[in-house]
Protein backbone atom coordinates (compact mmCIF):
# COMPACT_ATOMS: atom_id res chain seq x y z
CA UNK A 1 0.00 0.00 0.00
CA UNK A 2 2.58 2.64 1.03
CA UNK A 3 4.27 1.83 -2.69
CA UNK A 4 0.95 2.37 -4.48
CA UNK A 5 0.59 5.62 -2.26
CA UNK A 6 3.72 7.23 -3.36
CA UNK A 7 3.78 6.26 -7.01
CA UNK A 8 0.09 7.62 -7.19
CA UNK A 9 0.98 10.78 -5.72
CA UNK A 10 4.60 11.37 -7.76
CA UNK A 11 2.16 10.64 -10.66
CA UNK A 12 -0.31 13.71 -9.19
CA UNK A 13 2.34 16.08 -8.59
CA UNK A 14 4.27 15.39 -11.90
CA UNK A 15 0.55 15.79 -13.26
CA UNK A 16 0.26 18.93 -11.34
CA UNK A 17 3.12 20.73 -12.75
CA UNK A 18 2.70 19.46 -16.65
CA UNK A 19 -0.96 21.09 -16.25
CA UNK A 20 0.44 24.23 -14.88
CA UNK A 21 3.75 24.31 -17.14
CA UNK A 22 1.26 23.20 -20.16
CA UNK A 23 -1.75 26.12 -19.41
CA UNK A 24 1.15 28.50 -19.56
CA UNK A 25 2.73 27.68 -22.59
CA UNK A 26 -0.57 26.58 -23.96
CA UNK A 27 1.04 23.06 -24.80
CA UNK A 28 -0.42 19.44 -25.01
CA UNK A 29 3.30 18.33 -25.54
CA UNK A 30 4.47 19.79 -22.35
CA UNK A 31 2.11 18.93 -20.02
CA UNK A 32 2.70 14.74 -21.54
CA UNK A 33 6.39 15.89 -21.05
CA UNK A 34 6.06 16.09 -17.60
CA UNK A 35 3.72 13.01 -16.82
CA UNK A 36 6.46 11.33 -18.66
CA UNK A 37 9.05 12.21 -16.25
CA UNK A 38 7.56 10.78 -12.98
CA UNK A 39 6.41 7.48 -14.97
CA UNK A 40 10.63 7.99 -15.97
CA UNK A 41 11.36 8.37 -12.30
CA UNK A 42 9.04 5.39 -11.10
CA UNK A 43 10.66 3.17 -13.64
CA UNK A 44 14.20 3.98 -12.72
CA UNK A 45 13.73 3.94 -9.01
CA UNK A 46 12.02 0.05 -9.74
CA UNK A 47 15.61 -0.36 -11.88
CA UNK A 48 17.53 0.74 -8.89
CA UNK A 49 15.73 -1.33 -6.41
CA UNK A 50 15.90 -4.73 -8.24
CA UNK A 51 19.81 -4.22 -9.07
CA UNK A 52 20.64 -3.39 -5.37
CA UNK A 53 18.10 -6.39 -4.55
CA UNK A 54 20.14 -8.69 -7.45
CA UNK A 55 23.89 -7.23 -6.11
CA UNK A 56 23.11 -8.22 -2.85
CA UNK A 57 22.26 -11.81 -3.67
CA UNK A 58 24.65 -11.76 -6.21
CA UNK A 59 22.49 -12.72 -9.09
CA UNK A 60 22.49 -12.52 -12.72
CA UNK A 61 20.24 -10.30 -14.35
CA UNK A 62 18.93 -12.46 -16.88
CA UNK A 63 15.70 -11.42 -16.53
CA UNK A 64 13.40 -9.66 -19.31
CA UNK A 65 12.81 -6.85 -16.67
CA UNK A 66 16.47 -6.04 -17.11
CA UNK A 67 16.74 -7.20 -20.60
CA UNK A 68 13.65 -6.03 -22.98
CA UNK A 69 12.64 -2.99 -20.90
CA UNK A 70 15.58 -0.76 -20.25
CA UNK A 71 16.07 -0.51 -24.29
CA UNK A 72 12.63 -0.12 -25.64
CA UNK A 73 12.44 2.95 -22.54
CA UNK A 74 15.22 4.31 -23.78
CA UNK A 75 14.11 4.35 -27.23
CA UNK A 76 10.76 5.91 -26.95
CA UNK A 77 12.50 8.52 -24.28
CA UNK A 78 15.03 9.38 -27.66
CA UNK A 79 11.85 9.50 -29.92
CA UNK A 80 9.98 12.17 -27.41
CA UNK A 81 12.54 14.37 -27.63
CA UNK A 82 11.79 15.39 -31.33
CA UNK A 83 8.01 16.34 -30.72
CA UNK A 84 8.35 17.76 -26.78
CA UNK A 85 9.27 21.33 -26.33
CA UNK A 86 10.83 20.65 -22.67
CA UNK A 87 14.45 20.40 -22.80
CA UNK A 88 13.84 19.81 -26.66
CA UNK A 89 16.97 22.22 -28.13
CA UNK A 90 19.10 20.68 -30.44
CA UNK A 91 22.59 20.63 -28.97
CA UNK A 92 24.03 19.64 -32.45
CA UNK A 93 23.58 22.80 -34.52
CA UNK A 94 25.02 22.91 -38.24
CA UNK A 95 24.66 18.84 -38.29
CA UNK A 96 22.46 16.66 -39.78
CA UNK A 97 21.75 14.95 -36.18
CA UNK A 98 19.62 15.87 -33.35
CA UNK A 99 20.68 15.32 -29.62
CA UNK A 100 18.77 17.06 -26.92
CA UNK A 101 18.95 17.15 -23.34
CA UNK A 102 15.89 15.27 -23.22
CA UNK A 103 17.67 12.57 -25.05
CA UNK A 104 20.92 12.28 -22.90
CA UNK A 105 19.21 12.77 -19.42
CA UNK A 106 16.32 10.14 -20.67
CA UNK A 107 17.02 8.34 -23.27
CA UNK A 108 20.71 7.71 -23.72
CA UNK A 109 20.93 6.14 -19.96
CA UNK A 110 18.97 2.99 -21.11
CA UNK A 111 19.78 2.88 -24.37
CA UNK A 112 23.49 2.29 -23.13
CA UNK A 113 22.52 -0.03 -20.58
CA UNK A 114 19.90 -2.17 -23.06
CA UNK A 115 22.88 -2.63 -25.68
CA UNK A 116 25.16 -3.83 -22.54
CA UNK A 117 22.05 -6.23 -21.96
CA UNK A 118 21.96 -7.83 -25.68
CA UNK A 119 25.40 -8.36 -25.26
CA UNK A 120 25.57 -10.10 -21.92
CA UNK A 121 22.79 -12.19 -23.66
CA UNK A 122 25.36 -13.65 -26.30
CA UNK A 123 28.77 -13.66 -23.62
CA UNK A 124 27.34 -13.95 -20.10
CA UNK A 125 23.63 -15.25 -19.69
CA UNK A 126 23.06 -18.72 -20.68
CA UNK A 127 18.94 -18.53 -20.08
CA UNK A 128 16.73 -15.75 -20.01
CA UNK A 129 13.74 -16.23 -17.52
CA UNK A 130 10.41 -14.83 -18.32
CA UNK A 131 8.90 -15.25 -14.74
CA UNK A 132 8.92 -19.00 -14.31
CA UNK A 133 9.90 -19.90 -17.99
CA UNK A 134 13.15 -19.80 -19.61
CA UNK A 135 14.42 -19.24 -23.36
CA UNK A 136 17.81 -19.80 -24.41
CA UNK A 137 19.81 -16.63 -24.05
CA UNK A 138 21.74 -16.63 -27.39
CA UNK A 139 18.64 -16.87 -29.35
CA UNK A 140 16.58 -14.58 -27.82
CA UNK A 141 19.82 -12.33 -27.81
CA UNK A 142 19.00 -12.62 -32.12
CA UNK A 143 15.38 -11.86 -31.38
CA UNK A 144 15.99 -8.93 -29.15
CA UNK A 145 17.95 -7.35 -31.71
CA UNK A 146 16.32 -8.11 -35.00
CA UNK A 147 13.50 -6.30 -32.94
CA UNK A 148 15.64 -3.22 -31.83
CA UNK A 149 16.67 -2.84 -35.79
CA UNK A 150 12.97 -3.55 -37.68
CA UNK A 151 11.76 -0.72 -35.02
CA UNK A 152 14.03 1.50 -35.70
CA UNK A 153 14.06 1.56 -39.28
CA UNK A 154 10.11 1.00 -39.12
CA UNK A 155 10.44 4.53 -37.52
CA UNK A 156 12.87 6.35 -39.33
CA UNK A 157 10.57 5.42 -42.45
CA UNK A 158 7.54 6.81 -40.72
CA UNK A 159 8.92 9.81 -39.53
CA UNK A 160 9.98 10.96 -42.60
CA UNK A 161 7.01 10.10 -44.33
CA UNK A 162 4.87 12.91 -42.84
CA UNK A 163 1.32 12.26 -43.82
CA UNK A 164 0.54 9.90 -40.24
CA UNK A 165 2.38 12.76 -38.45
CA UNK A 166 -0.27 15.50 -39.81
CA UNK A 167 -2.99 12.62 -39.85
CA UNK A 168 -2.17 12.45 -36.09
CA UNK A 169 -1.71 16.32 -35.43
CA UNK A 170 1.76 15.04 -33.70
CA UNK A 171 4.30 17.11 -36.28
CA UNK A 172 7.83 16.55 -35.09
CA UNK A 173 9.84 19.37 -34.07
CA UNK A 174 12.70 18.41 -35.50
CA UNK A 175 13.41 16.42 -38.84
CA UNK A 176 16.79 15.04 -38.16
CA UNK A 177 18.46 11.51 -37.87
CA UNK A 178 18.66 11.25 -33.61
CA UNK A 179 22.11 10.56 -32.73
CA UNK A 180 21.18 7.81 -29.89
CA UNK A 181 19.01 5.84 -32.01
CA UNK A 182 21.49 5.83 -34.79
CA UNK A 183 24.34 5.06 -31.94
CA UNK A 184 21.86 1.73 -31.23
CA UNK A 185 21.59 0.91 -34.65
CA UNK A 186 25.41 0.85 -34.89
CA UNK A 187 26.05 -1.22 -31.90
CA UNK A 188 23.52 -3.64 -32.38
CA UNK A 189 24.50 -4.71 -35.77
CA UNK A 190 27.44 -4.74 -34.10
CA UNK A 191 26.65 -7.02 -31.33
CA UNK A 192 24.77 -9.25 -33.39
CA UNK A 193 27.75 -10.13 -36.19
CA UNK A 194 30.79 -9.49 -33.25
CA UNK A 195 29.74 -11.57 -30.46
CA UNK A 196 26.82 -13.22 -31.87
CA UNK A 197 27.74 -14.98 -35.36
CA UNK A 198 31.67 -15.20 -34.66
CA UNK A 199 31.95 -14.81 -31.36
CA UNK A 200 32.53 -18.22 -28.58
CA UNK A 201 29.35 -19.44 -26.90
CA UNK A 202 29.53 -19.70 -23.09
CA UNK A 203 28.57 -22.55 -22.45
CA UNK A 204 27.55 -25.27 -19.69
CA UNK A 205 30.91 -27.52 -17.95
CA UNK A 206 30.76 -30.97 -19.47
CA UNK A 207 29.57 -34.05 -16.75
CA UNK A 208 32.96 -36.00 -17.37
CA UNK A 209 33.75 -38.10 -13.88
CA UNK A 210 36.49 -36.16 -13.15
CA UNK A 211 34.28 -33.14 -12.86
CA UNK A 212 31.91 -34.95 -10.97
CA UNK A 213 33.86 -36.53 -8.67
CA UNK A 214 35.17 -32.97 -7.47
CA UNK A 215 32.24 -31.59 -7.23
CA UNK A 216 30.92 -34.44 -4.76
CA UNK A 217 33.93 -33.77 -2.72
CA UNK A 218 33.53 -30.12 -2.85
CA UNK A 219 29.47 -30.82 -1.70
CA UNK A 220 30.53 -33.31 1.29
CA UNK A 221 32.89 -30.48 2.70
CA UNK A 222 30.00 -28.04 2.34
CA UNK A 223 27.34 -30.08 3.81
CA UNK A 224 29.45 -32.23 6.52
CA UNK A 225 32.12 -29.11 7.57
CA UNK A 226 35.01 -30.98 9.93
CA UNK A 227 34.72 -30.29 13.32
CA UNK A 228 36.94 -30.87 16.22
CA UNK A 229 35.00 -33.19 18.94
CA UNK A 230 36.55 -32.06 22.14
CA UNK A 231 34.83 -29.87 24.59
CA UNK A 232 36.79 -26.30 24.53
CA UNK A 233 36.58 -26.36 28.51
CA UNK A 234 38.56 -29.74 28.37
CA UNK A 235 40.88 -28.76 25.92
CA UNK A 236 41.61 -25.74 28.33
CA UNK A 237 41.51 -27.82 31.70
CA UNK A 238 43.93 -30.02 30.06
CA UNK A 239 46.31 -27.26 28.79
CA UNK A 240 46.41 -25.49 32.40
CA UNK A 241 46.70 -29.14 33.79
CA UNK A 242 49.67 -29.91 31.97
CA UNK A 243 51.26 -26.61 32.19
CA UNK A 244 50.74 -26.69 36.01
CA UNK A 245 53.71 -27.21 38.24
CA UNK A 246 54.05 -30.10 40.68
CA UNK A 247 51.98 -29.65 43.87
CA UNK A 248 51.09 -31.75 46.51
CA UNK A 249 47.84 -31.64 45.68
CA UNK A 250 48.27 -32.85 42.49
CA UNK A 251 50.69 -35.44 43.51
CA UNK A 252 47.63 -36.32 45.97
CA UNK A 253 45.73 -37.08 42.64
CA UNK A 254 48.55 -39.20 41.03
CA UNK A 255 48.17 -41.48 44.63
CA UNK A 256 44.64 -41.67 44.31
CA UNK A 257 45.16 -42.64 40.53
CA UNK A 258 47.11 -45.06 41.02
CA UNK A 259 45.59 -46.33 43.33
CA UNK A 260 42.16 -46.85 41.13
CA UNK A 261 44.63 -48.53 39.07
CA UNK A 262 45.30 -51.07 41.53
CA UNK A 263 41.83 -51.56 42.15
CA UNK A 264 40.87 -51.95 38.74
CA UNK A 265 44.01 -54.71 38.30
CA UNK A 266 42.37 -56.42 41.32
CA UNK A 267 38.92 -56.99 39.88
CA UNK A 268 38.39 -60.00 38.00
CA UNK A 269 38.98 -60.20 34.23
CA UNK A 270 35.42 -60.86 33.01
CA UNK A 271 34.00 -57.50 34.98
CA UNK A 272 37.43 -55.90 33.03
CA UNK A 273 35.99 -57.21 29.68
CA UNK A 274 32.25 -56.39 30.37
CA UNK A 275 33.45 -52.83 30.65
CA UNK A 276 35.75 -52.40 28.27
CA UNK A 277 33.24 -54.54 25.55
CA UNK A 278 30.66 -51.71 26.61
CA UNK A 279 33.32 -48.99 26.36
CA UNK A 280 34.00 -49.61 22.96
CA UNK A 281 30.62 -50.26 21.38
CA UNK A 282 29.75 -46.88 23.38
CA UNK A 283 32.97 -45.29 21.16
CA UNK A 284 32.16 -46.83 18.41
CA UNK A 285 28.70 -45.45 18.29
CA UNK A 286 30.15 -41.85 19.52
CA UNK A 287 33.03 -41.98 16.58
CA UNK A 288 30.92 -44.01 13.86
CA UNK A 289 27.40 -42.12 14.87
CA UNK A 290 25.48 -41.19 10.98
CA UNK A 291 26.76 -37.51 9.60
CA UNK A 292 23.90 -34.80 8.43
CA UNK A 293 24.48 -36.06 5.10
CA UNK A 294 23.95 -40.13 6.52
CA UNK A 295 21.17 -39.29 7.84
CA UNK A 296 19.53 -37.09 4.94
CA UNK A 297 20.40 -39.76 2.88
CA UNK A 298 18.52 -42.29 4.63
CA UNK A 299 15.13 -40.61 4.96
CA UNK A 300 15.42 -39.89 1.44
CA UNK A 301 15.17 -43.77 0.60
CA UNK A 302 12.51 -43.67 2.50
CA UNK A 303 9.10 -44.96 0.89
CA UNK A 304 7.32 -41.58 -0.48
CA UNK A 305 4.12 -41.17 0.31
CA UNK A 306 3.28 -37.66 -0.12
CA UNK A 307 4.04 -36.49 -3.44
CA UNK A 308 2.56 -33.46 -3.34
CA UNK A 309 5.82 -32.09 -1.58
CA UNK A 310 8.05 -32.78 -4.60
CA UNK A 311 5.46 -31.40 -7.26
CA UNK A 312 7.17 -28.34 -9.40
CA UNK A 313 4.43 -24.93 -9.17
CA UNK A 314 3.50 -25.14 -12.96
CA UNK A 315 -0.12 -25.23 -13.98
CA UNK A 316 0.38 -28.34 -16.42
CA UNK A 317 3.52 -30.53 -15.92
CA UNK A 318 5.81 -31.60 -18.36
CA UNK A 319 9.13 -34.01 -18.62
CA UNK A 320 10.51 -30.26 -19.00
CA UNK A 321 9.76 -29.39 -15.61
CA UNK A 322 11.75 -32.24 -13.84
CA UNK A 323 15.10 -31.33 -15.61
CA UNK A 324 17.39 -29.84 -13.48
CA UNK A 325 17.46 -25.70 -14.09
CA UNK A 326 21.53 -25.85 -14.60
CA UNK A 327 22.56 -28.50 -17.18
CA UNK A 328 18.61 -28.70 -18.75
CA UNK A 329 19.13 -32.59 -17.80
CA UNK A 330 16.64 -35.44 -16.34
CA UNK A 331 18.02 -37.24 -13.59
CA UNK A 332 18.96 -40.72 -14.85
CA UNK A 333 20.26 -43.76 -13.35
CA UNK A 334 23.24 -44.78 -13.69
CA UNK A 335 24.66 -41.44 -15.18
CA UNK A 336 23.44 -39.96 -12.16
CA UNK A 337 24.20 -42.70 -9.29
CA UNK A 338 25.36 -40.60 -5.93
CA UNK A 339 24.56 -36.93 -7.53
CA UNK A 340 21.34 -36.28 -5.37
CA UNK A 341 18.79 -34.23 -6.08
CA UNK A 342 17.91 -30.46 -4.39
CA UNK A 343 14.47 -28.30 -4.82
CA UNK A 344 14.22 -25.24 -4.51
CA UNK A 345 11.90 -24.45 -1.43
CA UNK A 346 9.80 -22.02 -3.09
CA UNK A 347 9.38 -23.47 -6.75
CA UNK A 348 10.20 -26.69 -5.78
CA UNK A 349 12.13 -27.09 -9.49
CA UNK A 350 15.14 -29.75 -9.11
CA UNK A 351 19.05 -29.03 -9.15
CA UNK A 352 21.48 -31.60 -9.04
CA UNK A 353 22.90 -31.18 -5.56
CA UNK A 354 26.92 -30.17 -6.46
CA UNK A 355 24.99 -27.73 -8.74
CA UNK A 356 22.88 -26.68 -6.33
CA UNK A 357 25.94 -26.35 -3.71
CA UNK A 358 28.37 -24.46 -6.41
CA UNK A 359 25.20 -22.22 -7.38
CA UNK A 360 24.99 -20.85 -4.10
CA UNK A 361 28.86 -19.47 -3.93
CA UNK A 362 27.92 -17.24 -5.36
CA UNK A 363 23.71 -16.34 -5.03
CA UNK A 364 21.69 -16.85 -2.32
CA UNK A 365 18.46 -16.54 -5.16
CA UNK A 366 17.17 -19.68 -6.77
CA UNK A 367 17.81 -19.84 -10.40
CA UNK A 368 14.78 -20.27 -11.47
CA UNK A 369 12.42 -18.55 -9.59
CA UNK A 370 14.69 -15.67 -8.13
CA UNK A 371 13.24 -16.22 -4.88
CA UNK A 372 15.48 -15.97 -1.68
CA UNK A 373 16.81 -19.26 -0.06
CA UNK A 374 16.37 -19.38 3.38
CA UNK A 375 19.36 -19.33 5.55
CA UNK A 376 18.56 -23.06 7.41
CA UNK A 377 18.13 -23.99 4.16
CA UNK A 378 21.34 -23.38 2.38
CA UNK A 379 23.01 -24.94 5.32
CA UNK A 380 21.39 -27.87 5.50
CA UNK A 381 18.94 -28.51 2.40
CA UNK A 382 16.97 -31.23 1.87
CA UNK A 383 18.67 -33.81 -0.74
CA UNK A 384 16.63 -36.37 -2.36
CA UNK A 385 18.43 -39.55 -4.42
CA UNK A 386 18.19 -39.48 -7.89
CA UNK A 387 16.13 -43.03 -7.69
CA UNK A 388 13.44 -41.34 -5.58
CA UNK A 389 13.11 -38.31 -8.18
CA UNK A 390 12.93 -40.36 -10.95
CA UNK A 391 9.85 -42.33 -8.84
CA UNK A 392 8.49 -38.65 -8.34
CA UNK A 393 9.01 -37.46 -12.45
CA UNK A 394 7.02 -40.61 -13.01
CA UNK A 395 4.51 -40.27 -10.63
CA UNK A 396 3.54 -36.55 -11.94
CA UNK A 397 4.29 -37.64 -15.77
CA UNK A 398 2.28 -41.27 -15.95
CA UNK A 399 -0.76 -38.83 -14.15
CA UNK A 400 -0.37 -35.98 -16.09
CA UNK A 401 -1.10 -33.90 -12.05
Amino acid sequence: MVKTKSIALLLIAFSIIGIIHGAILNSVNVFVSWLLIGIWLIFSFKVLKNIKQYREFNSPHNTAFFTIAPVFIGIFYSIWGNFTGLLGENLLEDTDLYLSWWSILFGFPYILYGSISLYRCFKKYNVIYFGTKSVNARKFGYILGISILFFIIIYWISFYSLIDFYELHLIPLHFLIDLNLLALLISTILIIIIPGLFGTRSRLPQLTRDYITQRTNRLNQLASPRRNTTPRRYRESTRTTTRSSPTPSNRTVTNRSRSASYSSRSTPTSQRRSTTSRSKTTNRTTSRGPTGTQVRSKQSTRKITNFNQYKPKAARLSTEDFKCIFCFKLPKIPEDRGRGIILCPNCRYPAHADEFKDWLRSSNLCSRCNAPIPVNYRKNPKILTVKNYIIVLKHFVNNKK
